[in-house]
């Protein structure tokens, strides 16, 4: 299994067919593009953990590839090291303000770009665990003001459902008022315990809904004994 996914986009077969030896011999995952457009689309579709990408290429340059990722929500954090034959430092300079990490020079030395690629790989996937460490809390957060909030209106509506049924006299409703209030008073029962739930939680977990959303998913507090 890979260790990660990496994306080349340089209009030189021959780099393209050096640099995934390179990546392959090291396990990782090594995804090919011609050109600055197909790097683009390659990028949004397959979401790579790193993208190595050549300055000097004809229609769209390097430079105006990272600007596009880089504005693009799907693609924004994927770090970018630029290839390039060129080590001047307008083009070092120009390169990091359009939002690349790092560089490497050709010809490649394969052990530089190795160290240089793990170490923006390691730099992501910390950065990765910070978010999600945000998101997650923001999460709970929310979940416990949305508990309070709807408490509050729940208890109103249960004690109003008792003091109605009592009003009316149970005995005086057909079978119909009888089942509506059972119905009422089951959904609000569910509602308590679906805030309960929450409230006790011992994790949360994201799990894919669709092609575009997750779900939060909560497991309780207890694991259930019987494994179900």
């Amino acid at each position: 299994m890979s260790e990660a996914k990496i994306l080349i986009v340089d209009d030189n077969p021959l780099n393209l067919k050096m640099l995934k030896i390179i990546l392959k011999n090291e396990n990782y995952e090594a995804i090919l593009a011609g050109d600055g457009v197909e790097g683009i689309k390659t990028a949004e579709r397959e979401k790579p953990d790193l993208i190595f990408l050549d300055i000097m290429m004809p229609g769209i340059d390097g430079f105006d590839v990272c600007k596009k990722l880089k504005a693009n929500p799907l693609t924004a954090d994927i770090p970018v090291i630029f290839l390039t034959a060129k080590s001047d430092t307008e083009g070092v300079v120009r390169g990091f303000e359009v939002g690349a990490a790092d560089y490497v020079t050709r010809p490649f030395n394969r052990v530089e770009l190795l160290a240089r690629l793990k170490t923006h790989l390691a730099l992501k996937k910390s950065g990765d665990r910070v978010l999600d460490l945000e998101r997650r809390n923001s999460i709970l957060a929310m979940i416990a003001t949305t508990n309070h909030e709807i408490n509050q209106p729940l208890t109103v509506l249960s004690g109003n459902l008792f003091l109605l049924q009592e009003s009316l006299g149970r005995s005086n409703l057909n079978e119909q008022q009888i089942k509506l209030f059972e119905r009422l008073e089951r959904s609000v029962e569910k509602i308590k315990t679906i805030l309960e739930k929450y409230r006790k939680a011992a994790s949360m977990r994201f799990e894919k809904y669709s092609n575009d959303a997750q779900i939060v998913v909560f497991d309780d507090e207890e694991p259930n004994k019987n494994g179900s």
